[in-house]
């Protein structure tokens, strides 16, 4: 029997990437524990094991190698990446107790610029050592990339620019607007993934970073316009794609429904087919998310929803968090609502994706969806539009490669509120796949490229 190895391919590469694991030099049948090991920038470890057979070769090959027992079971490619939990706490307290934003929402507490570094090893069950071992680099940012604050008149936020200005065939680069959800400030999860496959990438923040409001409440769409105008000035680009999640999924629908002049590409992640009611802590819920030309945009009436301090209680003794959704089900279901506050999306000027989670517990994102759809169809929207329906997913849609143990649920990073969001770990991870492609190939139709 040779030594035993264990290889990555490709050994760097960037975080969509999939990556091929073989462990191989043992004998046949014999049982190897596989591991991962990513030490995050708070010190803290986060650890993913399984447990493997090899074949008659003597190798254990993850692409088809079921796991028998570990953080995962079953043939996952991926699972020693999204199986990730923290040392020594492996439970929601870790969140209840977390004071980085990054450990609140379950993920490792990482620079957003930052790539991520894996120590892979493999041990034969029994023996106190590994006797194999390699490691693997997960990019978030390429090389050639500048990353500027944006602080232009009331603008707030962080560019993502191309060094080199134009494509190699002079054509201007395309460019991607990112919005954050309920959270606020910088979107910056997306952003450097997506500016490294060749797009100037804006997080453009708009509540909640330095001297911007600190809730969403009767926040003007000339920001937006603004922003878009800065773009088209400084970067020299001249398409503008926008996406947003959850909050930042209605805001896009709202954008390219009321400024579809200034917008070639639009993805709706978990969004809404209205706005919601404005909202802010100190002072309640009450008047319109979104303003335009000194006007509320139409929006949900109240709902009848816990106060904060209810649906925090409720979080917090709830095995999942509180579960949003019903009640937000019933709020955007109300017949005058869908009769007038629904956004004319069919006024938008170009292709349309939304990607929801079928067991979205924030709210109703795939229903939300469906209606969005159902509007373009009846109104013959004459560009591309598709609606991704994600199974075993819930509200939280991440790239592939990203820790998903705690999706099901997330502690708010403003409300202090533990909230249900659906779905499954295991699930989440393996549809994160076809988020990424459907993103992909959205923004070659957009931008050529």
């Amino acid at each position: 029997m040779s030594q035993p190895t264990l290889t990555a391919t490709p050994a760097v590469a960037l975080q969509p990437t999939p990556i091929g694991i073989v462990a191989a030099g043992f004998k046949p049948g014999q049982r190897v524990w596989l591991s991962s090991r990513l030490i995050d920038d708070a010190g803290v470890p986060w650890t993913a094991r399984a447990l493997f057979v090899a074949d008659s070769a003597g190798r254990v090959d993850v692409e088809d190698a079921p796991a028998e027992e570990g953080s995962f079971t079953g043939i996952d490619p991926a699972g020693l990446f999204w199986s990730l939990r923290p040392e020594p706490v492996s439970d929601r307290t870790f969140m209840l107790n977390a004071t980085e934003k990054a450990h609140k929402l379950g993920q490792p507490h990482i620079g957003p610029m930052k790539a991520h570094v894996f120590e892979l090893q493999a041990t034969v069950e029994g023996e106190p050592a590994p006797c194999a071992s390699t490691t693997v680099t997960l990019q978030r940012l390429v090389e050639g990339i500048e990353v500027m604050p944006l602080r232009d008149g009331r603008l707030r936020g962080q560019v993502l620019r191309w060094k080199e200005r134009r494509l190699p065939d002079g054509r201007p680069r395309g460019c991607i607007f990112t919005f954050t959800g309920s959270g606020g400030g910088l979107e910056l999860g997306y952003a450097p993934v997506l500016a490294s496959l060749g797009y100037d990438v804006v997080s453009l923040a708009y509540f909640a970073y330095e001297d911007l409001p600190g809730f969403i409440a009767g926040i003007p769409l000339e920001y937006f316009e603004e922003g878009f105008a800065w773009a088209r000035r400084e970067l020299g680009c001249e398409r503008i794609g926008i996406q947003g999640a959850s909050r930042g999924g209605e805001l896009v629908v709202t954008l390219a429904s009321h400024l579809p002049e200034h917008i070639q590409g639009v993805v709706g992640i978990v969004p809404m087919y209205t706005t919601s009611i404005g909202w802010d802590p100190a002072k309640g819920m009450g008047g319109p998310s979104f303003t335009f030309r000194g006007q509320p945009v139409p929006h949900a009436k109240p709902g009848d929803s816990p106060s904060f301090e209810e649906m925090k209680r409720l979080g917090e003794s709830l095995p999942n968090g509180y579960p949003a959704t019903p009640g937000y089900f019933a709020t955007m279901n109300d017949p005058e609502t869908r009769a007038t506050a629904a956004l004319p999306i069919e006024r938008a000027r170009c292709p349309v994706l939304l990607i929801s989670g079928m067991d979205d517990q924030m709210w109703p994102s795939a229903w939300g969806s469906d209606l969005i759809v159902n509007r373009l169809r009846a109104q013959g929207y004459a560009h591309p539009f598709q609606h991704l329906c994600l199974q075993d997913t819930g509200h939280i849609t991440p790239l592939p490669n990203t820790v998903t143990s705690f999706c099901p649920a997330l502690l708010h990073s403003l409300l202090g509120i533990f909230l249900a969001c659906g779905g499954t770990p295991a699930g989440t991870a393996r549809e994160s796949r076809r988020t990424w492609d459907a993103l992909c190939s959205h923004y070659r139709r957009v931008f050529g490229h």
